[in-house]
């Protein structure tokens, strides 16, 4: 038996492991499979690794560190263990301290650090990193087939009818809606451009009803109280996102792709109707989500939970609730999902029960006080029944929870039991907490202990490189041979930055970065990918199509395909790009560092102790956080904004056959065709002057006794303003190839016949065009923005150039100066007790 000793730290990334009481070594697999990853991203390998390093399968394991860590550490020991991998003979769990106020005392550090001796900590490039990452929002997205209930859900967990119900495929807004902890909801409706067009300081469902209604409206932003959820210390957003079966607009399809392609960075609650699984309308997207979770580790499957809705509309008495729960998992493996996040759940019962009876004591109520409620919520009090006298209506003993929140909930759940609380009870059964409790878990493990890894990670590296030149500082000011190695390499390194050859061979080497080709290499994999599945549809035809509304269908599916294809493609896209662009600032930094180690070398110092790079740390630790906001979310709209809307709206003509008029349908789409100047306003401009008579010269204001008779005047006229606008038409340049296709043969038979091939030719040629022509606008636009970070990049390494030569004068005037050393040994003291302290607390803080 072998005795497995693991620590992990989800702040730092950081694992240690002991086996038989001994470190492992840094050459070994264990070590590196571990080093600087979460654990969620190895853990699934680790018991196997485990048997092959020790060459054992009998383990001891003991494991330190979070609750909900040690659930992710113990079920892959006991999967390994089913699987005859390994052989647990015991294990053991030391829970770490929980510190619920970690980011407060991680702020705290930093504005105390901004009121310290470093004047690097007052820079507003790092004020504005932390308090970007400070005040990032983490996106809840909820997405759902045509009458799931997602708006009902909305409700259910905000407490209060806010969200209408609406018809899904018709929606063609998006509503977010911030965690403030504010009582009353405020909101910010906005254009399709962003415009804001209406604010409303006290939101109300009918205003929401009424903001939904109007065609102008495409996003709105509110802000209020979620009750389950902590604004204190992480900023969560629940997000509206349009439905899979929304074909109104191609741009909300492609925001739903893109969450669901955005890697940890959000949370997905895929909501299906427990009455109505089976549908065509989410085939697409379901096989997208399965693509995504086959792509990542357990993180990524965390991220997904599907929410079965209507859980109420079944009779316990008649059917079996197990196997409704059985076909909702055969369902979503149909498409690839294996082993998926399941949540049952009633959300009509759990809203009425937070809305209309919050106020009111079920268990007292008369007969005529019960008629006297409204209609859903009799109907509730008839499903509360259900929940609480039927053990298989217990709808959370179905959820997909982690050990450590189904115990909490459990113990709620004994709480409520024990105080005859029927309504909590009852909120429990109907499954609303146990999606509450798994969005809890998931921000709690990975949001909330990555923003805290990053809120130290900005300010981290100028606390050390800060470090890094008072220990040189000191170094030089008692050392003499250090001190003339010092000025030996600080010769050089300016020599350097200021020869203009080497200046022109590095910029030449940042030039040859260019990621533009492998983007289009695959820009151009993802069109084929398009193409393909669309064609799909045409599979279920024969050659030839004899009736008309089989063809009107056969262009209908093809048009939904195209769009989800293309919304897949946009998706894909803007993560191939944001990916390059990342690797791009990588390579840069990477070149540059290069760059000044090649300085260091060249110097042949061998006293000193640092590295030149070292002395710069924050600023590069700056400029990593610039190309993480280079590649934000509204880089990647812009950079693929082009690809177009790739639908085909139904349009309606009538061509006269015989001796009546049929309706045919057919594709059309709008193109740019070019721009106009069309008139935007208008201004006033200064044409010339004209004498005219001093009326300010009064024979009262003595002070103007003096000024002249006349005076000059500005003349004015007021010209139009004109700006440019695109324009595009309606084209239906395949109208008339699409009317032979549907014609008739003869004008006396009613006989329709269509030729297959021709229709998707037709279809086809369409949608190349489109794909080449938005794939060719995204990749100019990708290849300006990465040329402008090279120039970006060229700018600031200039900058750094000059703040490593100060950096260097600092260090020799404190080598030269006698007056200067002492005072700089003195100084140095107390900075360097200053900066020993602050990095003592941030430990002490990030401690488990």
């Amino acid at each position: 038996m072998t005795q497995v000793y693991v620590k992990y730290n989800p702040y730092r990334l950081e694992t240690s492991i002991k086996v038989n009481g001994k470190d492992v070594p840094n050459d070994s697999i264990l070590y590196k499979i571990t080093k600087g990853k979460r654990l969620q991203e190895w853990i699934s390998k680790f018991p196997q690794m485990l048997r092959e390093e020790l060459n054992t399968t009998e383990l001891d394991l003991e494991f330190y560190g979070m609750a909900l860590d040690w659930d992710d550490f113990e079920d892959a020991f006991e999967q390994a263990e089913k699987n005859n991998i390994i052989k647990i003979i015991n294990k053991r769990f030391l829970a770490s301290r929980d510190d619920e106020d970690i980011n407060e005392k991680i702020v705290s550090v930093f504005r105390d650090l901004q009121g310290g001796p470093i004047d690097d900590f007052r820079d507003l490039k790092l004020k504005r990193a932390f308090d970007n990452i400070n005040n990032a929002t983490f996106p809840i997205n909820v997405i759902a087939t045509m009458s799931s209930g997602k708006s009902t859900l909305i409700n259910a967990m905000l407490g209060k009818r806010l969200m209408p119900s609406k018809n899904e495929a018709c929606t063609a807004t998006i509503t977010e809606i911030l965690d403030s902890d504010q009582p009353t909801f405020s909101a910010a409706a906005y254009d399709e451009n962003g415009q804001e067009i209406q604010r409303i300081p006290d939101l109300t469902y009918d205003i929401m009803t009424e903001l939904n209604a109007n065609p102008d409206i495409c996003r709105i932003y509110a802000e209020g109280d979620i009750p389950f959820l902590d604004a204190k210390d992480m900023s969560l957003v629940l997000v509206d996102t349009p439905g899979p079966n929304n074909a109104q607009n191609q741009a909300h399809k492609n925001t739903t792709y893109r969450a669901i392609n955005n890697d940890s960075n959000n949370l997905i609650l895929y909501v299906l109707n427990g009455t109505q699984l089976s549908t065509n309308d989410d085939a697409s997207l379901l096989r997208y989500i399965a693509e995504q979770i086959k792509k990542g580790g357990k993180q990524i499957r965390d991220r997904f939970l599907f929410v079965i809705n209507k859980m109420d509309a079944f009779n316990p008495e008649e059917e079996n609730i197990e196997n409704v729960i059985k076909s909702a998992k055969q369902y979503l493996a149909t498409y690839g999902i294996e082993e998926p996040q399941l949540f049952p759940c009633s959300a009509s019962t759990a809203l009425n029960i937070r809305t209309h009876l919050s106020n009111i004591d079920i268990d007292n109520l008369t007969r005529a006080e019960e008629r006297q409620l409204p209609v859903a919520a009799r109907e509730t009090l008839a499903a509360i029944d259900k929940l609480i006298d039927y053990k298989s209506m217990h709808l959370e003993q179905y959820s997909t929870l982690s050990p450590s929140a189904q115990e909490k909930l459990n113990y709620r759940l004994s709480q409520a039991i024990k105080n005859n609380n029927i309504k909590e009870q009852a909120l429990i059964h109907s499954g609303i907490c146990s999606i509450e409790s798994a969005i809890t878990a998931y921000v709690k493990k990975y949001a909330k202990t990555k923003k805290i890894k990053d809120l130290v990670e900005s300010f981290q590296e100028v606390l050390e490189s800060s470090q890094v030149l008072v220990k040189a500082k000191t170094q030089v000011a008692t050392d003499e041979k250090a001190a003339r190695d010092c000025a030996k390499r600080a010769a050089m390194v300016k020599k350097k930055i200021e020869d203009g050859h080497e200046a022109e061979a590095f910029k030449q080497k940042i030039e040859s970065l260019d990621p533009v080709p492998k983007i289009k290499e695959q820009a151009e994999q993802l069109s084929i990918k398009v193409q393909e599945e669309s064609k799909k549809v045409f599979a279920y035809y024969g050659e030839n199509i004899t009736n008309r509304e089989e063809a009107h269908r056969l262009v209908r599916q093809y048009a939904n395909a195209s769009s989800d294809a293309i919304a897949e493609l946009t998706s894909n896209l803007e993560s191939l790009i944001n990916d390059e662009v990342i690797n791009t600032g990588e390579h840069l930094l990477l070149e540059y560092q290069k760059k000044l180690a090649e300085f260091d070398e060249a110097a042949s110092d061998t006293q000193l102790d640092f590295q030149t790079a070292e002395l710069i740390k924050g600023a590069l630790k700056s400029m990593r956080d610039e190309v993480s906001s280079w590649t934000s979310e509204d880089f990647a709209i812009d950079t693929v904004s082009d690809v177009g809307n790739i639908t085909y709206e139904e349009r309606t003509y009538y061509e006269k056959v015989g001796q009546e008029e049929e309706e045919i349908v057919v594709g059309s789409h709008e193109q740019k065709v070019g721009t106009k100047l069309v008139k935007s306003g208008s201004h006033k401009e200064k044409i010339g002057t004209r004498t005219v008579p001093n009326k300010n010269k009064k024979w009262f204001k003595f002070w103007t006794w003096l000024d002249e008779k006349y005076i000059e005047e500005d003349v004015y006229t007021t010209i139009d303003d004109y700006k440019e606008e695109d324009v595009y038409e309606t084209v239906l340049d395949y109208k008339k190839v699409m009317r032979d296709i549907f014609q008739k043969k003869t004008e006396q038979v009613e006989k329709f016949n269509l030729e297959l091939s021709s229709l998707v030719n037709v279809l086809l040629i369409q949608l190349r065009q489109m794909l080449d022509e938005g794939i060719g606008n995204a990749l100019d636009y990708a290849d300006k923005q990465i040329a402008s970070i090279k120039q970006e990049f060229l700018r600031t390494f200039s900058q750094l150039d000059v703040l490593i030569a100060q950096k260097y004068d600092e260090l020799e005037k404190c080598a030269a100066d006698q007056a200067q050393k002492e005072k700089t040994l003195e100084e140095n003291k107390k900075i360097l007790n200053w900066i020993e302290t602050c990095m003592a607390e941030i430990n002490a803080i990030l401690d488990l």
